[in-house]
């Protein structure tokens, strides 16, 4: 990886950690108001005149009733179409917060930058761990999942109604596919993680895997997000920008397929794909293991954090902890227990 300036300063640690925590929550609250006020200005525009005619047409006592009735059965569920466009313009919004902690270098340095030739056959191991990590929740979903139904609650329904509301859309599956892991990436690995590479890249990696697994915040969808996170970030580092955004465009895709084409047999020779990649991914572990030592070694000298308490004193911040807290309580919440 590139050779960076080494900081060893606790009170700078700290800055950086509340600068990349403010970077990423004025992202997504930016991101959210502005794809709400998209979808429902869409969607008002589209039902003005339904509007208009309930309100001319309905004696006043019953016009309240009527709107509302309509908003319900009609206006809502048509804005929850027009929420891809909503989200397109809101991650574009919300990019800009980076500049706030990156300046000029995000456009300069942080987007371009290349620090080693990505070879295919890495990229296919890279892509792989993607597939197994894949195969690895959806056996966590299999064993999971029966136990939070018999409380009441479930780890993937608010997941499978979003994705597949968001994907039977061309709006929402543009954003699925391409506007949301090219804004995703441009946040968390060409942003946040090289703001936080000062401190050594292994930090760098967990923190901006972290931070972008809580921004998802569905619990399930973080799980897997924090994983995939690690794999993302490791290729942002070791090699570019441009072949983590390639990689996170083929998962998502891959992952909205079987919806696009309504296609169960499609789904199912996805999911044993990602069981098999899953085997294989434990079978390379097991190799780096016994025989491998030294690759592991290597990343874990090179990418070293500058002095022993960076990862401590990084999770003391209080902005960090409170972050962790907000989003975790709002996963909670979408379980469906209450």
């Amino acid at each position: 990886m590139q050779q960076l300036l080494i900081s060893t300063d606790p009170r700078q640690i700290r800055r950086d950690v509340r600068g990349v925590v403010l970077c990423v929550a004025a992202f997504i609250f930016t991101m959210n108001i502005v794809a709400a006020v998209v979808a429902v200005l869409i969607t008002f525009v589209a039902h003005f005149d339904s509007f208009m005619h309930i309100a001319n047409n309905t004696p006043a006592s019953e016009t309240t009733d009527m709107l509302t009735a309509y908003f319900y059965s009609v206006f809502a569920e048509e804005m929850d179409g027009n929420l891809g466009l909503g989200m397109i313009f809101g991650m574009l919004c919300g990019l800009p917060w980076l500049f706030l902690i990156r300046g000029k270098r995000f456009v300069t340095s942080d987007i371009p930058r290349v620090n080693s030739k990505a070879k295919f056959g890495v990229l296919l191991v890279l892509l792989l761990c993607i597939f197994g990590i894949q195969g690895f929740m959806y056996l966590i979903q299999i064993f999971l999942e029966p136990l939070f139904n018999q409380g009441g609650g479930s780890l993937t329904d608010v997941l499978e109604e979003s994705t597949t509301s968001l994907a039977v859309t061309f709006w929402g599956a543009l954003y699925i596919v391409l506007i949301g892991p090219v804004c995703e990436e441009l946040l968390f690995r060409g942003g946040v993680m090289r703001h936080l590479e000062r401190y050594g890249a292994n930090f760098a990696i967990v923190l901006s895997s972290l931070l972008f697994a809580l921004y998802h915040m569905i619990l399930f969808q973080a799980a897997f997000a924090f994983f995939i996170g690690l794999v993302l970030a490791y290729t942002a580092g070791r090699f570019s920008l441009k072949w983590a955004i390639v990689l996170h465009m083929i998962n998502n895709g891959l992952a909205i397929l079987p919806l696009l084409v309504n296609s169960e047999l499609l789904s199912m020779v996805l999911t044993w794909v990602y069981l098999g990649s899953f085997v294989a991914v434990v079978i390379i572990l097991i190799w780096v293991l016994s025989f491998g030592r030294h690759l592991l070694t290597g990343q874990k000298k090179a990418g070293a954090p500058s002095e022993p308490r960076v990862f401590s004193r990084a999770f003391s911040s209080p902005w960090l902890i409170a972050y962790i807290a907000a989003t975790g309580l709002v996963a909670f919440s979408l379980l469906g227990f209450f």
